[in-house]
């Protein structure tokens, strides 16, 4: 009824382990739940890899259910638990990376906002409730690491939470496709249109001269919502960029080549959290809602 038989799930990091820097954000998947929401995925949809995605468009897999599985923020997990997941499996993905963070260099201010309310420990209800309204790496972020005596720096030394360069390249030597994912993972909305330019094609040409990534596909962060006409005009439609994407679930957007994927860290199973989309999809179809309208 739909007609949507191409969906792309997409996730951040899969672990049994108390991530602390995610844990106050959105739920984890563990492995064993990941593994279910690909078997569903599996038992209903054909995979497929980033360099089928011309294809999809050309038409080439017309009437067929396939999905294409994506990851952001470039965590380690992505190469420690989810990608022997993958690859057993034979899904193929892509991760996507902020470049300012490969290495551990630097830290995303929303994880320094989980760590911090981890280390408030329902001491301070009103300040958790502060930190997790910022929407940047604030005053208020360093001020509150200050008075509880936290290191972010010893955070990134001791749990080196991001990919390394090594950890990268061997993704890509075991067939993975790299996208990037900005450079420091702002909330687009806020910024101005050239800062998105400067954070969007800034990304990509560092993982080309990092790595020689010749793929330029972009995952916004956090989500597209707020970004303008302008930057497509400016991207997509100048071929600086292959795809883009987003995170809206089941819609239709300005162009063929920008892409609305569907977030899987829910307290749900993968086929309540894909059935729930249609049945959404279905109901916003007589308002005509399924289609997103940018200025």
């Amino acid at each position: 009824l739909t007609a949507q038989r191409f969906i792309m799930p997409f996730y951040h990091l899969v672990s049994n382990d108390d991530c602390k820097h995610i844990k106050h954000l959105y739920p984890v998947k563990t492995v064993q739940q990941f593994e279910a929401d690909l078997d569903y995925l599996l038992r209903h949809y054909q995979p497929i890899a980033a360099t089928d995605l011309n294809d999809v468009l050309n038409g080439k897999y017309n009437g067929k259910h396939i999905f294409l599985l994506t990851f952001d923020d470039g965590l380690r997990e992505c190469h420690d638990v989810i990608a022997p997941v993958l690859l057993r499996k034979g899904i193929p993905a892509v991760f996507f990376l902020n470049s300012d963070f490969i290495d551990n260099k630097a830290l995303m201010f929303r994880y320094k906002v989980s760590l911090l309310i981890e280390q408030l420990n329902n001491s301070n209800p009103a300040l958790a409730i502060q930190l997790k309204a910022q929407r940047s790496d604030s005053a208020l972020i360093q001020q509150t690491a200050e008075k509880l005596h936290y290191s972010f720096d010893d955070f990134l030394k001791t749990q080196q939470p991001y990919l390394t360069t090594t950890q990268v390249q061997a993704l890509l030597k075991q067939g993975f496709t790299m996208g990037a994912h900005s450079l420091n993972h702002p909330y687009y909305e806020d910024i101005p249109l050239q800062e998105q330019l400067n954070q969007t094609l800034g990304s990509l040409a560092a993982l080309q001269q990092q790595f020689g990534i010749t793929d330029k596909l972009f995952a916004f962060p956090f989500t597209d919502y707020g970004v303008t006409n302008a930057f497509f005009e400016a991207t997509l439609n100048r071929q600086k960029i292959d795809f883009s994407f987003g995170g809206a679930g089941f819609k239709h957007d300005v162009s063929p080549r920008h892409l609305q994927r569907l977030a899987m860290e829910q307290e749900a199973t993968a086929k309540e959290i894909i059935s729930t989309e249609y049945l959404y999809y279905l109901l916003k179809m007589p308002l005509f809602k399924n289609t997103i309208r940018r200025g």
